[in-house]
């Protein structure tokens, strides 16, 4: 498993994708389908049109099969949204992120904000409008999960039926695409920082802060988590990373007539160390990185 996440997070798809059919029916049922959702993530990335169809189909098979009670049940639907958005389409894309909303629980905020903006640059949904605001207000989201999951009342005498995990319908055949994987396309303000397409599964541990030997010379590895074109979005992030104990900096780069705020953790003294960082502590909070030589 570790292997397979080494390889997710260098971006060698093909590679990953083979050591996570290895490796996921060995896990325990507990972490089994968070490890198949990193396999279909693999495969969605390795630009072969029939891989990200068998990438569609196991996606599927997993929403079917998996509690919407459990954490890893958002992750889906987050997942099922994104791929939704990169066939087109939009309106069934929105209907998966509201489930996911639904469904999620508190570390998930900070993807699902992410996947909102670029859903809702695609299409106008009110129900969707109101359930990605209610993500800046947890007890108004709680009080909606909370109808959500109350089961509606019965006759006397009559059992309640089961809750049955949402269907989500598989998504056409993808066509040869020239883009290597489904990206979300982030907000025109913040720049491509990492190649994951897709949220990954959610750790559900607090990740330490982010530390790293101190550079002895004056090159060191950095981790880049974001370019915004607003320092408040910039703040943003920052905030949401420093409850996961991730600590930041934000630099500020003219671009022109403009200023890009840089958010960056860590100080590596090797692209290694970076890398291991980011796939130990960031790959599984879903943090979108690039590894940066600085000079």
């Amino acid at each position: 498993m570790a292997d397979a996440q080494k390889a997710y997070v260098a971006g060698n798809w093909k590679e990953a994708a083979d050591a996570y059919e290895a490796a996921c029916p060995k896990e325990p049922d507990s972490t089994r389908a968070e490890c198949y959702l990193w396999n279909i993530l693999a495969l969605s990335q390795t630009g072969n049109a029939q891989s990200f169809k068998t990438a569609g189909k196991r996606l599927d098979s997993l929403i079917r099969t998996t509690n919407p009670q459990k954490a890893i049940y958002a992750d889906l639907m987050m997942t099922s949204a994104q791929f939704k958005l990169y066939l087109g389409k939009y309106d069934k894309a929105a209907e998966d992120l509201i489930q996911a909303i639904e469904t999620s629980h508190p570390h998930q905020t900070i993807v699902l904000q992410k996947v909102c903006q670029a859903v809702k640059a695609k299409v106008k949904s009110e129900d969707l409008n109101d359930r990605c605001n209610l993500l800046s207000n947890p007890d108004s989201l709680k009080a909606v999960q909370a109808v959500k999951s109350t089961p509606a009342a019965q006759p006397a005498k009559v059992a309640a039926p089961a809750p049955q995990p949402a269907k989500v319908a598989a998504p056409a055949p993808q066509p040869a695409a020239p883009e290597p994987a489904p990206v979300v396309e982030q907000p025109k303000e913040q720049s491509k920082a990492a190649p994951a397409p897709a949220p990954a599964p959610v750790a559900t541990t607090t990740a330490p802060a982010a530390t790293a030997p101190a550079a002895t010379t004056a090159e060191y590895w950095t981790l880049q988590l974001g370019a915004f074109g607003t320092k408040t979005n910039a703040d943003l992030l920052v905030t949401n990373l420093k409850k996961q104990k991730i600590s930041c900096t934000i630099i500020e780069q003219p671009r022109g007539e403009r200023i890009l705020y840089l958010v960056q953790t860590g100080r590596f003294e090797t692209k290694d160390q970076a890398v291991d960082f980011a796939a130990n502590k960031l790959a599984p909070l879903k943090i979108e990185y690039q590894p940066l030589l600085k000079r």
